[in-house]
């Protein structure tokens, strides 16, 4: 049994039925943009025209007849229909009786309005976050981390069973800088006082060795032994790699939780090789003739993977799955965990307990020596969040699958544009912009901003500003508040813009807390929550009023249309209109607010406004919740 149709959705089926009683089959419907075109229409009078040699409007004006007499003998929340050129047919409702359902819907649904079980019986692997464990986040990683907690959130919403992951890269070039710096070049294992391992890390020793290894090209053999060094398991340099990359990791998480991101698993990338993965797929591609050995040429001695037969990849020549000293490439390694995801290797890994996340639900970690089984199976599909700048590797690895027999539709990637910093932010840094509107992030050159001092820039201005609106709250209070507004302002500016699009990260912009913003959101939420709060009565039934204020219809408009955005949202993969949903809900509230005063002399119109704004409460708490914008209920 699926769950009962929520306000619009009945809207949609009322009308259906209604079209298909007046002999019109299949009939195509949409939500009209302006509510002046009703709140049903149908096209399919432009599509029957053309079968029956008529004109789109004396088809609809056909329809419509016979639509006016099942409308008045049904007497539903349909109250009339009206054929508007060139050929719509508009349903309009009976707004007195659709504010009771919407609102109905709502507060009997609660945390559940708008959720679904389109997904139900189907499995997600959505990986994300996945940076080298050498550095801090940077904004641009939050991005990712934010994008990716949002998508698992949106899909478990809609039904889906979500298994996320977290791909730890501890293999090859990034962490061979970290080793030959801590182990050949003199910087001690710990850190600075007052310095986190993972800032330590990247700010220092990997921007340094990079330097160093510029100025003296004879540390670059070294560190090209390092990453050998590193895929063997006996070398002391896999020791050290390992536990330098564990110790970063258990850093990073906590900047990721503090963004609201959560993990089933951890994957680390060295034991892609060590549990056989990757030797299994390479078998499997040697079966296929889909790899050889390159035996002339730069690439001698190299496994080369055949991209003769794709029209686009094969302009830039066949890649290197492994290299001509045996160490494998990262998109070697990509392959074999994407053909695990997709479940068709036999080989597994074992896990350990890592840790617990927020919530306290288990983080498991790969682990030759680990107790737990713990299967991926009947994966539906699998999304791996990863930046536009992949795009050929990931290419690459949904073309590797289709030869050793997966379905590569099922392997998705969902690409994003990178962060950039504005050349004022540049400048702070004191770097020469040369007129330049904005400048790339470049970790190896120390040109990027960590993501917990963004988040601390921020809150330190919401503290100093909070303190002085709410002199009674305890500094508890205030550092809990601004801790909240802060992550929602960094948060809602990295998903809230098209994923195709480069963010300019600007310091002083993010530090605004007006406009489209992620405060304004919560400053929304918190303003009706201090309505309720107000009160003199508690809530009761809905009762029916025969007349609404434009704005009322306005926001009860907004809020049906929450279930319908969800699903849109799940199958376009578009996280921005759910984003661009929630402001539009926010100024809708805010304008309704101003002009139809709850706490009114009028107890039968305070009662409605009060369950209406409950109603706003509980939609805007389910965006809020799936952005992964903390809710405040005071500001």
């Amino acid at each position: 049994m699926g769950r009962k149709p929520l306000s619009v959705k009945t809207l949609l089926i009322e009308s259906a039925k209604i079209l298909e009683e007046a002999g019109l089959p299949d009939p195509k419907l949409e939500i009209p943009k302006s509510p002046e075109h009703g709140e049903v229409s149908c096209t399919s009078a432009f599509e029957l025209a053309k079968k029956l040699n008529k004109s789109p409007m004396d088809v609809a004006l056909d329809v419509a007849s016979n639509v006016k007499e099942i409308i008045e003998r049904k007497r539903g929340l349909i109250k009339s229909v009206e054929v508007v050129k060139p050929g719509f047919i508009n349903f309009y409702v009976d707004w007195p009786s659709y504010a009771v359902k919407i609102i109905e819907d709502v507060l009997s649904s609660a945390e559940a309005y708008g959720s679904s079980d389109m997904g139900k019986g189907r499995r997600i692997l959505i990986e994300h976050t996945s940076v080298n464990p050498n550095k801090a986040l940077h904004v641009g990683h939050a991005r990712n981390v934010c994008l990716g907690s949002a998508l698992a959130r949106l899909y478990k919403f809609a039904g889906f069973d979500v298994l996320v992951a977290n791909y730890i890269d501890d293999s090859g070039s990034q962490m061979a800088d970290i080793i030959l710096g801590i182990k050949y070049l003199g910087y001690p294992m710990e850190p600075p006082e007052g310095m986190r391992f993972d800032e330590y890390c990247g700010d220092k020793v990997y921007v340094e060795v990079n330097r160093l290894l510029e100025q003296k090209p004879e540390l670059s053999e070294k560190k090209r032994l390092l990453i050998k060094e590193i895929e063997d398991r006996l070398s002391d340099s896999f020791a050290l790699s390992r536990e330098i990359a564990l110790r970063v990791l258990k850093e990073q998480l906590k900047t990721c939780w503090r963004l609201g991101a959560s993990y089933d698993i951890l994957n680390r990338e060295s034991d892609v090789v060590a549990f056989g993965l990757w030797e299994e797929v390479f078998s499997k591609l040697k079966k296929k003739n889909a790899c050889y050995l390159a035996t002339s040429g730069p690439k001698a001695g190299c496994w080369m993977l055949d991209l003769s037969g794709h029209k686009t990849l094969s302009k830039e020549g066949d890649e290197v799955l492994v290299k001509s000293d045996g160490t494998t490439t990262y998109v070697a390694r990509d392959i074999a965990y994407a053909a695990w995801k997709l479940g068709i290797v036999e080989r597994d890994f074992k896990y350990k307990l890592f840790g617990k996340n927020k919530d306290q639900s288990d983080i498991l970690i790969t682990d030759i020596n680990g107790d737990i089984d713990f299967k991926v199976k009947d994966v539906d599909m699998t999304i791996a969040v990863v930046d536009v700048r992949q795009r050929r590797p990931q290419e690459i690895v949904k073309y590797a699958l289709g030869l050793i027999g997966a379905d590569p539709s099922k392997y998705v990637h969902f690409a994003y544009e990178v962060v950039s910093l504005s050349a004022k932010e540049a400048e702070r840094m004191g770097l020469n912009v040369n007129g330049a509107e904005f400048v790339h992030m470049k970790g190896r050159e120390g040109i990027y901003v960590k993501v917990d001092s963004v988040i601390d820039s921020i809150k330190n201005k919401i503290i100093f500003e909070t303190a002085q609106r709410h002199p009674d709250w305890s500094p508890q209070k205030v550092e809990s508040v601004a801790e909240n507004v802060a992550i929602g302002a960094l948060v809602y500016a990295l998903v809230k813009g098209d994923a195709d699009k480069i963010i300019v990260f600007d310091r002083e912009e993010a530090l605004k807390i007006e406009g489209d913003t992620g405060p304004y959101l919560q400053y929304s939420y918190a303003r009706a929550c201090r309505i309720l709060e107000k009160s003199p009565i508690k809530q009761g039934e809905v009762k029916r009023r025969e007349t609404l204020e434009k704005q009322e219809i306005t926001l009860l408009r907004e809020i049906s249309l929450f279930p319908l955005v969800i699903e849109e949202s799940v199958k376009l993969m578009l996280l921005k209109k759910l984003a661009n949903y929630a402001y539009n809900l926010a100024s809708t509230f805010n304008n309704f607010y101003e002009s139809c005063p709850v706490l009114t002399d009028n107890e039968e119109i305070m009662k409605f406004r009060l369950a209406l704004t409950r109603a706003y409460l509980i939609t805007m708490g389910n965006c809020l919740r799936i952005l992964g914008i903390p809710i405040v209920e005071e500001m």
